[in-house]
């Protein structure tokens, strides 16, 4: 089974990464221990989560609901909208009771000292059967033809897609990557697949801190400009640690310019060793820095890159964009 992504590569920070507490859901009290679940239908909207705040909105008129909603649902078999509270797993994350279910669009935000880094993420069991078997509003996915008997278009080279949109709370940095839930366009079908366990989202190779996600919805089954795939995923074990990144009892410092850098890059600061290292944690060079150091970053590929400060004292890091 093959997933796309685009900025997939995890950071190499060599430092000592202050981990936040994980949201795991369970915290959250549902009615019972199983088998049930919280949709905002009290009209309390988001709700919060430990250092995390998930959009809810819920339409009493039509007792609907966009955004996200807690469950402990363990329903794998039964197909339809009557089961959309259901992970197609069965449970949550790392065999645990408590996950989230988002639908249709909604956001994730932190608090202001912390950063995103990672999160699970499964597919619903609604969408899940809809996209193997097929359904009243949406097609079976590899089938050249739609739920209304007639040709689609995609050959059966269809996808289920969320697109993951990353920023910080000062909306200065915005950027996405994809992740596919379902993915039918392989030239080899046996490859063909739909995701049936839980898997994890990296969002470390993202050059800045991600401290607010946005999630958008995008399937090969579209009629007059709307999905027809369900538009549902389960989430878990949400990941986040402190905005700086490193220990805070490191007490040294250093300045870089340019940063995003394009060929030499300007190091001011205590004195000590400084060692760059690409993301998959590679040492590109090392050197004895003395107040200021010129880094030659020419040749260099496009990327993101750790540069590392250690004298006595302690250890400081920043990332480097080329």
């Amino acid at each position: 089974m093959k997933k796309i992504y685009i900025l997939t590569t995890a950071l190499f920070l060599g430092a000592n990464i202050n981990a936040q507490p994980l949201i795991d859901f369970e915290s959250y009290n549902l009615p019972a221990a199983i088998d049930t679940f919280y949709n905002g239908a009290d009209g309390s909207g988001d709700f919060t989560i430990a250092y995390a705040t998930f959009s809810n909105v819920y339409d009493a008129q039509w007792g609907s609901w966009t955004g996200f909603s807690v469950s402990n649902m363990t329903d794998t078999l039964t197909p339809g909208w009557g089961n959309q509270y259901s992970c197609i797993v069965g449970e949550g994350a790392a065999n645990s009771s408590n996950y989230g279910v988002f639908n249709s669009e909604g956001e994730i935000t932190v608090n202001a000292n912390i950063r995103l880094q990672s999160f699970s993420i499964a597919n619903t069991t609604y969408a899940t059967i809809s996209m193997q078997e097929g359904d009243s509003f949406a097609k079976k996915f590899g089938d050249s033809l739609g739920a209304d008997g007639l040709v689609d278009g995609t050959n059966g080279e269809d996808f289920l897609k969320v697109w993951i949109i990353a920023e910080d709370l000062a909306n200065t940095n915005k950027d996405s990557i994809e992740y596919f839930l379902a993915d039918y366009r392989f030239a080899d079908s046996t490859q063909d697949y739909i995701l049936k366990t839980w898997d994890n989202v990296d969002l470390t190779s993202f050059p800045f801190d991600v401290q607010k996600i946005t999630f958008r919805m995008e399937s090969s089954d579209n009629s007059f400009g709307y999905m027809n795939t369900p538009a549902y995923f389960a989430i878990d074990n949400i990941q986040g640690a402190s905005v700086s990144g490193i220990d805070e009892s490191e007490k040294i410092s250093f300045s870089t310019y340019p940063n995003p850098v394009k060929k030499t890059l300007t190091v001011t600061g205590d004195n000590g060793t400084i060692s760059l290292f690409d993301v998959n944690g590679k040492l590109i060079m090392e050197s004895v820095h003395s107040g200021e150091s010129k880094i030659d970053m020419t040749n260099l590929d496009k990327g993101i890159y750790l540069l590392k400060l250690e004298n006595a004292t302690g250890v400081a890091t920043q990332r480097i964009i080329k």
